[in-house]
C-alpha cells in the first residue's frame, strides 16, 4: 500500500520505529547537499549570462538581519508583494501556505480569534488560563492572547513563519513555532498609497498609508484600513438583528515615528489599534440522541431546524453579536555602541477586550447558553545586545513579560439552570535570560549554540457560581532551561545545508472551565520538547530555489484539552498526556519553467502520535493530536508578463490542501474533519509609471464550505463552521504623486 503522495506506507511506519530507516532518510537529506556541490558550478555559470535570479529575503529569525539561506530553522518568509499575490488579507489567509500550518478561529465564537498549529502543536481555546503553543510577534513584540490576533496585513514588510520549537530567542509559548511580522519602518521609503476593493458578499476594503521623512532626523509613517464582509446566514429568530452569522466589520490603524539623532543611534515609536463588531461565527450542533436521554435533548438540532446550516436559529439577542478591540504602544530604542556592537531596548503595553459566546442548542428555546466578555493587558520588557567580532557573533538579552487578565460568562444558561456565572481571572509573571553564540570555523561552516531560563509565575482564580465554596484559587512556579546547537554549511554561494537540535518550553498552567470544583482546579505540568532537524535551502540549480527539512520532535507532558458535558457544565478537562512524537518532512520551492513564469509549492507531512499516556487518561497511544492534518499541501503557476506601453500584468492561481484532521485529541469518531481543499487566484495589471494597479481576484472559487473545528462534549457536537466562501471582486491602488 502507497501514500497518497505516492510513498510506501511502510516507510514512514518504519521510521517511527526503526532508527536504522530514520539514519537512512537523514543520510539521504546529506547525500542531496554532497550531490548539489556537483551542481554549484552551473548555478555560478548562470549568474553571468544575464538570467533573471531569485531574490533571497532577508529575515531576522535569531535576532540578526541575515539571508533566509543562512538560518539553521525551518523558515517560510513572504515579502509584502507575495502576501499581496496570494491575497493573504490576515493570519487565516497565510496558513494555507506553509507546510504543517493549521490555522483555526473560532475563540468565544469570535472570527477575530487566531489558533495556530505547527506540527501538531497549538491550543483551540481563547480563556485566560490557556497559553498558545504557537508565539506570535509582532516588531519583536510578544502578543499574550488569541482572540484579536488575526491581524489585517497591511503596512507589512515580511511576515516569517518558524516551524518547530523555537525556545532560546523566542522563548515559552513557542513550542510549536513562531510567527514573526515585522512592519514598515518609517523613513524605509518615500510613499502615499490609497487601496480600494470591492466585491461579492457586499466585500468594502479600504487602505491609506503613508510614510514620508520630515526632516533629516525625523520620520512618520501612519496606516488606517477599513474592511467590510457580509456573512453566510442570518439569525433567523432574532428580528432586526444587526449583523449576519459571520458578518465582518474591521477598522484598524497604526501611527509610527522614528527619530534618528545622529548616525549611531535610533529611537521608534508606535502605537497601533483595531476594532472589530462582527456576527457570531457559523457553526451548528447535532444533539446526540441515545435510548433514555433526557427529553430536552430530543429534535434540537440546529442543523436538522435550519434549511441553511450557516442559518441560526438562537432565541439570545445577546449571542448576536461579537466585537474585538486591541490597541497597543511600543518603544524600541537602538543604539550602535562600536561597528561591532550594538544595544536594543525593546519596551511594550497592549490591551485587548471582547465579547462573544455560544448558544450551543442553536434554538429558540434556551438550554445550553454561554454569553461571555473578556479582557487582557500586558506590559512586556526586552533589553537586547549583539555583536559580532571577527569569526564570532553573539546576542543576549532578558525578557520580562506581566499579563492580567480575566473571562466572564454571564447569565450561563445549562439545561433548566439559569443566570448561571463563571469567571477566571489570571495574573502572570515571566522573567527569562538568553544568549546565543556563533564562531564561523571556515569560510563555509558555521557553529552556534544557545541557550535561555524561564522563570513563570501564574495566580489563578474562578468562580464556576455554584457549590461551597463556589469560588477558589491557587498559585503555581515553574523555571526552565532551554537550549538549542546548529550548524550551517555553505555547500555553494547560494545553497546552505544545515542541522539543528532545539528544545522548547511551553509553560504549565490551570484548567479551563473547571465546573467540578476547587479538587479540580490544580496546575498541570509545562510541556518541553526536543527537535532534531536537518535541511537544505537555496538554489541547487539555476532554475530552482527550494527548502527542504526533515524534522524529529519529542514532547514531554504534552497537554490535551477534552471537552465534556457534566451534570454541572460544560467542562474542559485538561491532560499532560505523557509523550507525544511528531516527525516528518517539510518542501517548499519556486521553480522557473520559462521567463517570467514560476511554479510555487509547499508541501508538509507530519506523522504527529501520542507514545505515551498516563493511567486514566482519556487518550490512547497512537490517537493524533488535534487540528494537525498529515498533509498539507499549496501549489500554484505564477506568471508576469510586459504588455503594450510598458505596463505589466501578473498572473496568479493558489491550490492549497489541508488533510483529514482530528478535531478533539482523544479522537472521537464524531469529531473527525474531513479534508479540504481551496483555490485562489489573482490578475493585476501595474501602470508603466508604477503609479496604480487595477486587479481582480478569486478567493475560494469553487465555493468549498468545510468544518473548521469540531468538539464532541458528550450530549451534543458542536460543528465549527468555516466563515469561508467564494468570493470575487475588483481591487485599485494608487501611489500618490506618480
Amino acid at each position: 500500500m502507497r501514500t497518497p503522495m505516492g510513498l510506501p506506507r511502510e516507510v514512514f511506519h518504519g521510521w517511527r520505529i526503526r532508527p536504522d530507516v530514520r539514519r537512512a532518510v537523514s543520510a539521504a537529506a546529506m547525500t542531496l547537499a554532497g550531490a548539489s556541490v556537483l551542481l554549484a558550478p552551473a548555478r555560478a555559470a548562470s549568474t553571468d549570462s544575464g538570467e533573471e535570479q531569485f531574490k533571497e529575503i532577508t529575515v531576522t529569525a535569531t535576532k540578526f538581519a541575515q539571508g533566509i539561506y543562512d538560518v539553521p530553522v525551518a523558515i517560510s518568509a513572504f515579502s509584502a508583494k507575495e502576501l499581496q499575490a496570494r491575497h493573504a488579507d490576515d493570519l487565516m489567509d497565510v496558513g494555507n501556505f506553509v507546510p504543517n500550518l493549521n490555522i483555526t478561529s473560532f475563540g468565544a465564537g469570535n472570527t477575530s480569534a487566531e489558533m495556530p498549529f505547527i506540527r501538531g502543536i497549538g491550543v483551540q481555546d481563547h480563556l485566560i488560563v490557556v497559553d498558545p503553543g504557537v508565539g506570535v510577534y509582532i516588531d519583536g513584540v510578544y502578543l499574550g492572547r488569541q482572540i484579536g490576533q488575526n491581524l489585517d496585513l497591511i503596512n507589512i514588510e515580511r511576515l516569517e513563519v518558524l516551524r518547530g520549537p523555537q525556545g532560546t530567542l523566542f522563548g515559552r509559548n513557542s513550542i510549536g513555532g513562531a510567527i514573526n511580522i515585522i512592519t514598515k519602518k518609517p523613513g524605509d521609503e518615500e510613499t502615499a498609497r490609497v487601496s480600494l476593493e470591492a466585491g461579492t458578499r457586499a466585500r468594502v476594503n479600504g487602505d491609506f498609508y503613508l510614510n514620508s521623512r520630515v526632516s533629516d532626523t525625523l520620520a512618520m509613517s501612519a496606516s488606517v484600513s477599513v474592511k467590510h464582509r457580509d456573512g453566510l446566514g442570518e439569525f433567523v429568530n432574532v428580528p432586526n438583528a444587526k449583523e449576519g452569522v459571520g458578518e465582518m466589520f474591521n477598522t484598524s490603524g497604526r501611527l509610527a515615528a522614528s527619530w534618528t539623532p545622529t548616525d549611531t543611534f535610533s529611537l521608534l515609536i508606535s502605537a497601533d489599534g483595531n476594532n472589530d463588531r462582527d456576527g457570531l461565527a457559523p457553526y451548528h450542533t447535532d444533539i446526540i440522541e441515545a435510548p433514555g436521554k433526557p427529553a430536552y435533548d430530543g429534535g434540537l438540532r440546529n442543523s436538522g431546524e435550519a434549511a441553511n446550516p450557516y442559518n441560526n436559529n438562537t432565541g439570545q439577542a445577546n449571542q448576536v453579536e461579537t466585537t474585538a478591540s486591541s490597541y497597543g504602544v511600543s518603544v524600541t530604542a537602538t543604539d550602535v555602541f562600536t561597528k561591532s556592537l550594538t544595544g536594543k531596548l525593546i519596551a511594550s503595553y497592549r490591551s485587548s477586550k471582547y465579547t462573544g459566546g455560544l448558544d450551543d442548542d442553536g434554538q429558540l428555546v434556551d438550554f445550553y447558553s454561554y454569553p461571555e466578555h473578556g479582557h487582557a493587558t500586558q506590559h512586556s520588557f526586552e533589553p537586547q545586545l549583539n555583536g559580532k567580532f571577527d569569526q564570532l557573533d553573539f546576542v543576549a538579552g532578558a525578557f520580562i513579560f506581566d499579563e492580567n487578565g480575566a473571562n466572564i460568562q454571564f447569565p450561563v444558561t445549562f439545561t433548566g439552570f439559569t443566570d448561571g456565572y463563571f469567571e477566571q481571572d489570571q495574573h502572570t509573571k515571566s522573567e527569562a535570560l538568553y544568549s546565543n553564540v556563533g564562531y564561523q570555523i571556515t569560510p563555509e561552516f558555521h557553529v552556534a549554540g544557545g541557550a535561555r531560563y524561564t522563570h513563570d509565575k501564574k495566580d489563578a482564580f474562578a468562580n464556576i457560581g455554584f457549590g461551597t465554596p463556589p469560588s477558589f484559587s491557587d498559585s503555581k512556579t515553574w523555571s526552565q532551561a532551554t537550549w538549542e546547537i546548529s550548524g550551517t554549511y555553505k555547500i555553494a554561494p547560494q545553497l546552505t545545508a544545515y542541522a539543528t537540535i532545539a528544545t522548547g518550553y511551553q509553560s504549565g498552567g490551570y484548567p479551563a472551565r473547571p465546573y467540578g470544583g476547587a479538587s479540580t482546579f490544580k496546575p498541570y505540568n509545562p510541556v518541553t520538547a526536543t527537535d532534531f532537524e536537518v535541511g537544505i535551502k537555496g538554489e541547487p540549480f539555476p532554475f530552482l530555489q527550494e527548502e527542504l527539512t526533515v524534522f524529529d520532535t519529542e514532547y514531554k507532558d504534552l497537554t490535551a484539552q477534552v471537552s465534556e458535558v457534566t451534570a454541572n457544565g460544560f467542562s474542559t478537562i485538561t491532560e499532560n498526556a505523557g509523550r507525544a512524537r511528531s516527525y516528518g518532512v517539510e518542501w517548499e520551492s519556486r521553480a522557473r519553467i520559462v521567463t517570467g513564469f514560476f511554479f510555487n509549492t509547499s508541501v508538509g507531512y507530519d506523522e504527529a502520535k501520542y507514545t505515551q499516556v498516563k493511567a486514566g487518561s482519556s487518550l490512547k497511544v497512537d490517537d493524533t493530536p488535534a487540528l494537525t492534518p498529515k498533509w498539507t499541501i499549496a501549489a500554484g503557476p505564477e506568471y508576469d508578463l510586459t504588455v503594450g506601453g510598458g505596463g505589466s500584468v501578473a498572473m496568479r492561481v493558489d491550490y492549497s490542501y489541508r488533510g483529514r484532521m482530528e478535531g478533539q485529541p482523544n479522537n472521537d469518531p464524531l469529531a473527525r474533519i474531513p479534508s479540504r481543499y481551496l483555490v485562489n487566484f489573482d490578475i493585476t495589471y501595474t501602470a508603466a509609471s508604477g503609479g496604480w494597479t487595477v486587479g481582480a481576484y478569486g478567493k475560494n472559487v469553487t465555493d468549498q464550505r468545510y468544518v473548521e473545528g469540531k468538539l464532541n462534549v458528550g450530549d451534543y457536537v458542536l460543528n465549527l463552521l468555516s466563515n469561508d466562501a467564494s468570493e470575487f471582486g475588483l481591487r485599485f491602488t494608487k501611489t500618490l504623486g506618480k
